[in-house]
């Protein structure tokens, strides 16, 4: 359906308006525009979209791990044993024994309420925390000063940094000579660290295991063993594995069943999301076949001049719907080009608009991650310009069939 030959001269012809055809002209170039925006909006929406997911597992995965083995009634005896079992298993990159339990921290009339997790003392680097950054102290000081490891936000809240104390308060009484009363110690604030997730950093605490056996009572067992594979999706292969391996002494879940709500729900957004910005594209193509009626109406004589000197209807059909697609490539080249444009400075563009207009673009506490993150899906890439394609194809149908069908014994009698 592509013009060959004489038909690509005409329709160059065509598209190269002289003065007296400004209008169309005109028509034409909205249509490009049009098209290029509806392209931009889609390609640039959907990496924003993937980049938000592709962060936010990251940084859930980094906290909670592929693979969960948890104890029955939140407390796991044996754990080395399990850990030595494991330690050999293909696709197993860390094995991380953990305990978690919820409790208040307080300072100087603060109070917030955070999840204490006590981790192995070789576990308290950047990189095996799965961390951002740190924002104050360090990491190393942790075992050495028997201190504790605070979220960003939760130390914000706190109005700590490293070098103060706070107060940890167990939800769990002890018995005493008294009666019965909530445990708690003061400990020295280490480090402040970012996890990436509002969530996470706002209610995390790390704690030496050691310390945080003796002092949530544990008698040498964890909560967890967190296992990280080689990928997120060998939990398919690795799994069953894991679980033969543990077998009735813990569960074996994976980071799918932890996170199902989640997953399902980012992935009903994104369909969504393409569908719905998809529209701005098919709304775009309509211009396309208002401005190729327009041209057909004008060069109605031209049209029976070729017919009446041998162009066949197809010829005709062909030069016109070369004319649409011509319009709709220019929009997708414009489009793909300015969203590559917007990727690439996006955080610049978010910063300007921010400093502009004095807002919040990205509330960390309403979009869970702290970074707006671009990734493109190259195959979401090309199905939006698969799609641009079709629409603009499937708009020059009718005005090129009209086109085809002009009777040249009609438009020339007056002529």
């Amino acid at each position: 359906m592509i013009a060959r030959g004489f038909e690509w001269s005409v329709a160059m012809r065509y598209m190269l308006a002289r003065k007296r055809d400004r209008v169309i002209s005109v028509t034409a170039v909205l249509s490009v525009t049009a098209i290029a925006l509806g392209v931009t909006a889609l390609i640039v929406v959907m990496a924003v979209m993937n980049g938000f997911r592709a962060e936010l597992m990251d940084k859930i995965l980094g906290y909670h791990g592929h693979i969960l083995i948890q104890g029955y009634g939140g407390k796991l005896s044996g754990y080395e044993q399990i850990i030595d079992d494991l330690k050999d298993t293909k696709g197993v990159t860390k094995i991380m024994p953990f305990s978690e339990n919820q409790v208040m921290v307080t300072n100087e009339g603060e109070a917030w309420g955070a999840i204490v997790r006590g981790l192995p003392n070789d576990f308290f680097s950047v990189e095996k925390l799965g961390l951002v950054g740190v924002k104050a102290g360090k990491l190393g000081n942790v075992v050495e000063a028997n201190g504790l490891v605070l979220g960003y936000q939760l130390a914000n809240k706190l109005r700590v940094t490293a070098g103060d104390r706070v107060t940890i308060v167990s939800p769990k009484s002890v018995p005493t000579p008294f009666g019965s009363t909530l445990r708690y110690l003061s400990y020295p604030v280490a480090a402040v660290v970012e996890i990436g997730v509002y969530q996470f950093d706002e209610s995390f605490i790390g704690m030496p295991l050691e310390e945080a056996q003796r002092f949530f009572r544990l008698e040498g067992a964890v909560a967890n063993i967190e296992l990280m594979l080689t990928e997120p999706e060998a939990v398919d292969t690795v799994g069953p594995v894991i679980a033969e391996i543990v077998g009735e002494r813990a569960y074996v879940r994976s980071w799918r069943s932890l996170n199902q709500s989640l997953v399902g729900a980012l992935q009903t957004e994104r369909v969504m999301m393409f569908l719905i910005v998809g529209l701005i594209i098919l709304v775009a193509v309509f211009n396309i076949s208002s401005s190729l009626f327009m041209l057909v109406k004008d060069k109605a004589p031209d049209i029976a001049i070729l017919r009446t000197i041998g162009a066949t209807q197809a010829s005709i059909k062909r030069i016109f719907v070369t004319i649409g697609l011509f319009v709709g490539s220019a929009g997708i080249i414009f489009g793909s080009l300015l969203s590559w444009l917007i990727i690439a400075n996006i955080e610049a563009i978010k910063a300007f608009i921010e400093r502009a207009f004095g807002l919040n673009m990205w509330d960390p506490s309403v979009r869970f991650i702290t970074n707006l993150r671009a990734e493109v899906n190259l195959t979401e890439a090309g199905l939006t310009v698969g799609l641009a394609l079709l629409l603009s194809f499937i708009a020059t149908i009718i005005p090129a069939r009209r086109a085809a069908k002009i009777d040249p014994v009609e438009v020339l009698r007056y002529e």
